[in-house]
């Protein structure tokens, strides 16, 4: 793989918090992010290059669906 996988699951941790609230908005992010990092990971085996523009812009596109889904996770806690 072209990223450094530290066994972070976005799917794992809305699974454990589904039964509780579930959330089409969380899974919709999810969605989102798996998507992109799939396409990323494609793009990277195409180009072989993590520096390609491809690569970089999905990338960028990741960094802000990861973010979003992170601020989604601190609201939800906050509000339980």
């Amino acid at each position: 793989m072209a990223y450094a996988d530290f066994g972070f699951n976005f799917r794992n941790l809305s699974n454990a918090n589904s039964a509780k609230h579930p959330s089409s908005s969380m899974q919709i992010l999810e969605d989102e992010i798996y998507a992109l990092r799939t396409k990323m990971e494609q793009s990277y085996m195409e180009e072989l290059s993590l520096s390609s523009q491809k690569v970089i812009d999905l990338s960028l596109k990741l960094d802000v669906k990861i973010n979003e889904y992170m601020q989604f996770i601190r609201r939800k806690t906050k509000l339980q």
